[in-house]
């Protein structure tokens, strides 16, 4: 007989001091790259982001499965190399990249009656070069998009995910209020940024906690809010859904922000031209960086609502690792390690 299992994901950040990059993999739609708009690339540095999995001696498995994310290719983060580091040349070749929904790519690998007389190393090394933006030079030109016109991939982003219930009315009407007196649509998501940087208070005790979410520092006393980068990007994002705003989690080692969506005003564009639109960051926690952001820690997701491996067919806000397989009743079950560090190149 044997055991089916799920093993926990314990995920530990290790961040080195990192510096310039380009491979296409898996590129994620950074739409509008082809057209002179958007933020602009600014100052680069170069890393090794490495991830994988670390399986000491042991351990029994008739089957297996390991998910593990990896960076993926973005305006601001470009892919030099990947190289399989760590692994059997065998294992190598049974590894397979998904991409979920256009936001994040992961690596997954199915493994066979393993029986581990060594410690099984399984690490791929991505070196990167990783950009700041810098914010357009003409934000008055930049409009909401219509809702038949949001590229079709978009459009989850318009939609409520885990911790961002921009469903909830509540949203709606805040953002009315929010965003009443301002005259054009840039300023009315710089309107929402500093209404949530102004009412929201940083609180880096909770930073190792799970995510709130949007409408739980709302449902807090007014004057009362307090949230780590994760639910102050949250609220950020389900204002701006609840606007009729595409907009999404970015995320980051240690960190997340977020991005909205803008259409470019297009002077004597026919009525079916293809819309011609890009996506913006913003910092809600930290420093003030609207339209543009210092950010060059390597991208690990964009979006908000992926798998969750402990809780099937349920969303989860970030993606994780993941261990599933089955190992005989009566034997230990492995205890995975996972690696995901940057480097300095």
């Amino acid at each position: 007989m044997s055991k089916h299992i799920i093993v926990p994901t314990l995920a530990l950040f290790l961040l080195v001091a990192t510096a310039s990059a380009q491979f296409d993999f898996g590129r994620g739609n950074a739409d509008g790259e082809r057209y002179v708009g958007g933020p602009r690339l600014g100052e680069s540095q170069n890393q090794i982001w490495r991830a994988g999995v670390i399986i000491e001696p042991g351990a029994t498995l008739e089957t297996a499965q390991i998910t593990i994310p990896v960076p993926m290719e973005w305006k601001e983060q470009r892919i030099i190399n990947i190289n399989e580091e760590k692994m059997d040349a065998s294992l190598a070749s049974q590894i397979v990249y998904r991409n979920h929904g256009g936001g994040a790519m992961e690596m997954v690998l199915q493994l066979a009656n393993v029986r581990p007389t060594r410690r099984m190393e399984i690490v791929v090394a991505f070196e990167l070069q990783n950009y700041a933006l810098l914010p357009p030079e003409n934000p008055a030109q930049y409009v909401i998009p219509a809702r038949n016109r949001v590229p079709r991939e978009f459009l989850q982003y318009l939609n409520a995910s885990p911790t961002i219930e921009s469903d909830n009315p509540r949203f709606a009407q805040m953002y009315r209020e929010i965003t009443r007196d301002r005259r054009t649509d840039w300023d009315k998501v710089e309107a929402i940024y500093s209404f949530v940087q102004n009412n929201v208070k940083y609180d880096d005790q909770i930073a190792n906690r799970p995510a709130k979410g949007a409408l739980a520092i709302i449902n807090m006393p007014r004057g009362q809010w307090s949230a780590d980068c994760k639910d102050m990007s949250c609220l950020f994002v389900a204002l701006c859904r609840a606007g009729g705003i595409p907009a999404r989690i970015v995320r980051v080692p240690e960190h997340c922000y977020a991005e909205f969506y803008l259409e470019m005003r297009q002077e004597g564009q026919a009525r079916n031209a293809p819309p011609v639109g890009f996506w913006f960051p913003c910092q809600v926690s930290g420093d003030y960086a609207f339209g543009g952001i210092p950010e060059r820690r390597v991208i690990l997701q964009k979006g908000d609502a992926f798998p969750d491996y402990r809780n099937p067919p349920k969303k989860t806000l970030f993606l994780t690792e993941s261990f599933q397989g089955t190992h005989p009743l009566g034997s230990a079950p492995p205890r995975p390690r996972w690696v995901h560090e940057a480097v300095a190149k």
